[in-house]
């Protein structure tokens, strides 16, 4: 009776999933390529042929392939650089390759306008412009320092869960040289963690919008994403609305025709059950030279690429002008005086309520597909919702409005619900991961004991999936406070985020309005995001023995 009871319980619990699933990824994208046909089939030839289309559609992927030939090869070094035990303050280092995640893409943009545009923070200090800032080179080159923290992050895990010491010094005794080792013994058991940072780069640029929007618009650079956001939100003509829907359409093919494969071909490779560290201790180096100049490497890529262009934002908000001298006489506070009334404080409300419920709604989704998909009907779950990862924000906003806009378009419903659809694998992978790393026979034992199915759960499984659960409710928070694709495309009169009014702003013109409210909203991310990042990682010390099996969550994003 018991076995039937929980045979019940989960075939219920995989019908409720499914269905979830299918409300928010399945119809709406159904209904999108039904609307593409019926609607513009007929006109599709001139769609096709409008002026300016072939440039974006080309401009995305030749983006998409610069920064991922970029941004692996980059994060691939400081995985494997900070693995050395003689960087100095490593941990720290660790934690500070995570800043540019934080930072909201928009923010880390127009901070990079202000920083080495013509007027900005070095032009005005230092005489030193960057002209191609405002263009291809400048988007690339934000791109690249926004993606080689995620692409880090992916090869830290494959270190952490793939590589082998022993093997590694078995190579060393044999007379093989540090280079040697690295080719032909660590990294190929990283391919796949490579290949998968690989997919992850070239999907995400491909979708990318806030950085292009920002940096690439008003120099002509257009890509899909701000193509269909210009035919949504600002195109009269009736073709406009055809064409942003085929638009997205395409970047659905695309996403499918990359993602589905590579999912088949590396899920497998990627997944490690195993309880126990590798085999032998990691191999300590000596306190040298080359510790040193990796963290100076690492300190110069954060300085440029973060915290060069977050002064020159503060300096932007604090200064009264463009080109005035950002010298303590001039600082004056009558722009975030500007910022800081009703209407701003609703938007921050709403950006804050959105974020808290779907990231509680995420992390238990998300640990409802990790439990269910040790199962077939679980797999095929997990890859769905990888593919609604690396769908662009764009297409899935699109759908959904063309699914349930005639009834709740325009309110903070839609996009809670273009939230749940986009992030569902941020909350999944972690805890996804964490249960890969616990002891099998556990929770039978405590069945075994006598302990019901939710006591054994609470005693057994939560407490050390806590810094699971609890990062994948970071990331979730986070990403959902900042986002701002699908927002700009399904807010209304009452249902502005602060990221829409900070990007509105923006493209007002208002620059010391929107510095200032830039830096609030970077504030907003960072206060709640560092002291969970510290409970976090305590939880994950050694004096919480159990949380062990979820050590890899510091890397799970």
């Amino acid at each position: 009776m018991q076995a039937r009871s929980t045979d019940l319980g989960r075939r219920a619990a995989v019908l409720a999933v499914g269905t979830v699933i299918f409300l928010l990824v399945v119809l709406p994208v159904f209904r999108l390529g039904y609307v593409v046909w019926t609607e513009g089939s007929t006109q599709l030839d001139e769609v096709l042929g409008r002026p300016g289309l072939g440039e974006a559609v080309l401009n995305t992927v030749l983006l998409a392939v610069a920064v991922t030939v970029t941004a692996v090869p980059l994060g691939t070094l400081v995985a494997l650089g900070l693995r050395r035990a003689d960087v100095p303050g490593r941990g720290w280092w660790r934690f500070a390759m995570l800043l540019p995640v934080l930072v909201p893409q928009f923010v880390l943009g127009y901070s990079w306008t202000q920083a080495y545009g013509r007027a900005g923070f070095t032009d005005t200090i230092l005489g030193l412009v960057w002209p191609s800032v405002l263009g291809p080179w400048g988007v690339w080159a934000v791109l690249v320092v926004n993606t080689v923290p995620l692409t880090y992050l992916f090869v830290a895990v494959g270190l952490a869960t793939r590589a082998e010491p022993n093997l590694e010094r078995a190579a060393r005794a044999s007379g093989g040289d540090p280079a040697s080792v690295l080719r032909h013994v660590t990294l190929p058991l990283l391919r796949p963690s490579i290949a998968a940072a690989s997919v992850l780069s070239f999907v995400l640029t491909m979708e990318s919008f806030a950085i292009p929007q920002v940096m690439g618009t008003p120099a002509g650079f257009t890509t899909v994403t701000t193509t269909i956001y210009r035919d949504l939100s600002l195109g009269s003509d009736p073709l406009s609305f055809v064409e942003a829907l085929t638009l997205a359409l395409l970047l659905v093919a695309l996403t499918v025709l990359v993602v589905i494969p590579a999912d088949l071909w590396l899920g497998p490779r990627l997944r490690v059950t195993r309880v126990a560290n590798p085999e032998g201790a990691p191999i300590v180096t000596p306190r040298g030279a080359a510790g040193r100049w990796i963290a100076a490497g690492l300190g110069g890529y954060l300085l440029l690429g973060v915290v060069l262009p977050l002064i020159a934002l503060v300096t932007a908000a604090i200064t009264p002008a463009v080109g005035v001298s950002p010298s303590p006489g001039n600082w004056t506070l009558d722009n975030f005086r500007f910022v800081v009334n009703a209407r701003n404080a609703e938007a921050l409300g709403r950006s804050a309520l959105l974020a808290f419920a779907a990231a509680g709604l995420l992390t238990v989704l998300g640990g409802a597909v990790a439990v269910l998909e040790r199962r077939r009907a679980g797999r095929v779950m997990a890859s769905l919702v990888t593919v609604t990862l690396v769908l662009p924000g764009s297409t899935l906003a699109v759908a959904l409005l063309i699914t349930y806009g005639r009834w709740i378009g325009g309110t903070l419903t839609l996009i809670l619900l273009a939230y749940l659809a986009k992030l569902w694998a941020f909350a999944h992978r972690p805890i996804s991961g964490a249960l890969d790393r616990l002891a099998a026979g556990e929770m039978q034992a405590a069945r075994a004991s006598g302990a019901k199915a939710l006591t054994a759960v609470r005693t057994v499984a939560l407490r050390p999936l806590a810094p699971a659960l609890l990062g994948a409710w970071l990331i979730c928070f986070v990403t959902a406070l900042h986002e701002v694709t699908m927002s700009s495309l399904l807010y209304g009169p009452d249902s502005d985020t602060l990221a829409v009014v900070v990007l509105n702003s923006k493209e007002l013109g208002r620059i010391g309005a929107t510095a200032a409210l830039s830096v609030l909203l970077t504030l907003v991310m960072l206060l709640p995001a560092l002291p969970l990042w510290v409970l976090i990682r305590r939880l994950q010390s050694p004096r919480h023995p159990r949380a062990g099996g979820a050590r890899s969550l510091a890397h799970a994003r």
